[in-house]
């Protein structure tokens, strides 16, 4: 083995250890936060690794990474082409309608691909800087001990299994710093590796390391010293993993999943990933199942208002209180069933139901629950189609909804507002003081909404209690625990909706699922018991029943029609809760105006590529070309631009000091290289003698005089600054 074999020999193990520790890293993140798609991001986390090992040209690596986040992001949300229009098309929107949520500071509206294109940015600068740590610090020491760490803590306080990981965690670490601390010391002695000491020294440190792991992994080990802190998170491998269960709340975890009795709220759930069904829709949804109206200040029953019952036929338009969107933008979703459910999940703006099956459905407009029966009784469907699209709201309609709105409903609104006599009067209070600074009953919800986020609440399935005497379920989670799942988020910005006089009602159903496979322009979602969900649906005059989605973690978001007037509307948008120091306002007519302009140039230029698509084509291809030649003939025209710009410089230590090393930078990259530890002043020579002349001599004198002597006030600027034009002129001949 030669001393360039064995170097790259050594390079490869250690970027390829690096990439074991950054998949063990990336393990936990991607099981708990319920992410998939492991191999995809590995395969990411592996090509940029392969860069680095070869040591390729960053205008070589960012467009091929560009690339192949691109086609990641196509493959995992969209099913055309990637090499297509539609494509393009999609992640230009997708970032732009992202970028307008996060200047509007509409964290919730932001969605999953854009939060994956995040992540990819995350990654690509952590590898950039376990690259620098290999190449420059030659130690991966910190790094080591933080994903250690990390892992250990995941194993110990949370499902995540981290027994085998810590193993091959400890491995890679220990030999990619080995082996780094082995090149440090030959590069401090300025030695090249030998092969036969590279190769001992691989296998002496792999060899012990392998030996001590399984030792230590065969021998016995002593049982722990104080019980799990988190018994009931073996099953909880889905972050939607709340639900519903029959009799829960009375001291054990109960199991999670759908159930009709809510009357006990609290207590803790053991996750259960049993599917219930399986639905083939182009987007994820919200399968909605019943409403519940009456709040008893432990959970929720329905209260005895008459049953208003209307049945349908197969195919026959359905009509529920919230009515479907633009009817040219219908879709279809297949639902198949696997749990035994006489009733139907709905997504929401449905049009209508069909089925093979011999059925009738009936809807129960009391409590939205649609349910199916064959000659006066209930029988599960197995599968069956919807219709449906979902509903569209104006943003004008919204913000014209005010207190005085809610004067004009009728009596039937009664029940949704509805709350017990002992419900603590700082629960009404807290609703007053979050939504103050709002007009609207939209905006007021919102910052509802929002608040659960933004003031220390959590998201937590176990060590969660049970209200006990007389003690309210809602005033404990908002001011006590501030621990819980849905049901404490969706119950308790029902209540506070309702101490403000706006109509809410508690949402039973299933959360969206996970992507289990495709199917041509549809997605099919995997809906488990773990998926079983609770939100918050509000009427809001003038637009009607809405969904809102207070748990944190979760989102479910809404069309929006931005129908606003831009010349004559003026909204301010809302400030935080606890401000820390004044802040500058920026009205929602600016943020409109802006969104406006930044919608009106994305949508034009889209427009016009996809009406002349030759033209785009062949155009990119003679800038592509352009920009090869320009570059092929930099030589001849790079001292045009440096020469001007430096000029405008002052004469001074400053502007001199850059000025030499551009001319080193230029000079390397015409060929002639520094060589490794030759000094300034043999370069100097060299210089000269290749071009001929004195200048390079005089311009190193001055600067290792100026630099290593500190005489930076004895040197003649302007003539250093002739001596460099000249070199400049000549790299340019």
């Amino acid at each position: 083995m030669n001393e360039k074999t064995g170097n790259h020999l050594l390079s490869f193990i250690i970027y390829f250890c690096a990439f074991i520790l950054m998949v063990e890293w990336l393990k936990p993140v991607i099981m708990l936060t319920d992410t998939g798609h492991l191999k995809l991001f590995s395969v990411f986390l592996l090509l940029s690794f392969s860069f680095y090992f070869l040591r390729l040209n960053w205008k070589i690596v960012i467009p091929i990474k560009v690339l192949c986040i691109s086609w990641i992001l196509i493959f995992i949300y969209a099913d055309f082409s990637f090499w297509s229009m539609e494509s393009v098309s999609y992640l230009v929107d997708m970032i732009r309608t992202n970028l307008m949520a996060l200047m509007a500071q509409e964290w919730n509206d932001v969605t999953n691909p854009f939060r994956t294109l995040l992540f990819f940015i995350l990654l690509w600068m952590t590898t950039y800087l376990l690259n620098y740590w290999i190449r420059v610090r030659k130690s991966l020491l910190l790094f080591f001990l933080l994903t250690v760490l990390f892992i250990t803590i995941l194993d110990t306080f949370s499902p995540y299994n981290g027994e085998k990981s810590i193993v091959v965690t400890l491995v890679a670490g220990f030999i990619v710093i080995g082996l780094l601390y082995v090149e440090k010391l030959w590069k401090e002695h300025n030695k090249q590796i030998k092969g036969k000491f590279l190769f001992a020294a691989i296998v002496s440190l792999v060899g012990l390391l392998v030996f001590s792991s399984t030792l230590a992994y065969a021998l016995p080990k002593a049982g722990p010293s104080w019980p799990d802190p988190v018994p009931f998170f073996t099953g909880a491998n889905a972050p939607s993993g709340e639900g519903e269960g029959n009799g829960r709340g009375k001291g054990g975890p109960q199991k999670v999943g759908y159930g009709e009795n809510d009357e006990q709220l609290g207590g803790a759930f053991i996750g259960d990933k049993s599917p219930v069904f399986y639905a083939t829709v182009p987007d994820q949804q919200y399968w909605k199942i019943e409403t519940k109206d009456t709040y008893t200040s432990k959970g929720w029953v329905q209260s005895k208002t008459e049953a208003q019952i209307s049945s349908y036929d197969k195919g026959e338009t359905i009509s529920t209180d919230i009515p479907p969107g633009q009817a040219d933008k219908a879709e279809k979703a297949t639902i198949s069933m696997r749990e035994e459910y006489s009733f139907v999940m709905q997504p929401y703006g449905l049009i209508n139901l069909n089925t093979a099956e011999p059925a009738t459905i009936s809807l129960n407009a009391t409590n939205q629950k649609m349910t199916t029966f064959l000659g006066g009784n209930t029988v599960p469907l197995q599968e069956y189609e919807i219709e449906f699209s979902e509903p569209y709201y104006s943003l004008k309609a919204l913000r014209a909804s005010t207190n005085a709105k809610l004067e004009e409903l009728t009596s039937e609104f009664d029940r949704y507002l509805q709350l017990p006599n002992t419900l603590p009067d700082r629960v009404r209070e807290l609703a007053t003081s979050v939504s103050a600074r709002e007009e609207t009953l939209y905006e007021k919800a919102k910052l509802i909404e929002r608040y659960f986020r933004l003031n220390g609440f959590s998201y937590e399935k176990t060590d969660v209690p049970v209200p006990k005497g007389n003690t309210d379920y809602v005033d404990q989670f908002l001011f006590e625990t501030k621990l819980g799942y849905c049901d404490n988020f969706s119950t308790s910005m029902v209540v506070m909706l309702r101490s403000l006089g706006i109509p809410a009602r508690w949402v039973k159903g299933f959360a969206a699922g996970e992507i289990v496979d495709r199917n041509n322009d549809t997605r099919v979602y995997e809906v488990t018991n773990n998926n079983a969900h609770s939100w918050v649906e509000a009427y809001i005059p003038g637009s009607g029943w809405m969904q809102f989605e207070p748990t944190i973690g979760f989102t479910s978001g809404i069309n929006l029609d931005y129908d606003l007037d831009i010349e004559t509307e003026g909204i301010n948008t809302p400030t935080p809760i606890v401000p820390k120091a004044p802040i500058k306002e920026e009205t929602k007519q600016e943020r409109a105006e802006i969104s406006k302009v930044f919608t009106d140039v994305t949508s034009g230029s889209l427009k016009w590529i996809s009406t002349h698509k030759a033209t785009f084509f062949w155009s990119i291809i003679w800038l592509s070309f352009a920009s090869l030649i320009i570059y092929y003939f930099r030589r001849k025209w790079m001292s045009k631009i440096l020469i001007p710009m430096y000029r405008m410089k002052k004469n001074n230590w400053e502007a001199f000091e850059k000025m030499y090393h551009q001319l080193l930078k230029q000079l390397s990259l015409h060929g002639v290289k520094r060589e490794q530890g030759e000094t300034l002043t043999d370069y100097a020579k060299r210089i000269d003698s290749y071009f001929g002349g004195n200048y390079m001599n005089r311009l190193t004198n001055a600067y290792e005089k100026g630099f290593y002597g500190g005489n930076k006030e004895e040197i003649n600027y302007a003539s250093m600054r002739e001596n460099w034009e000249k070199l400049i002129n000549q790299l340019s001949g």
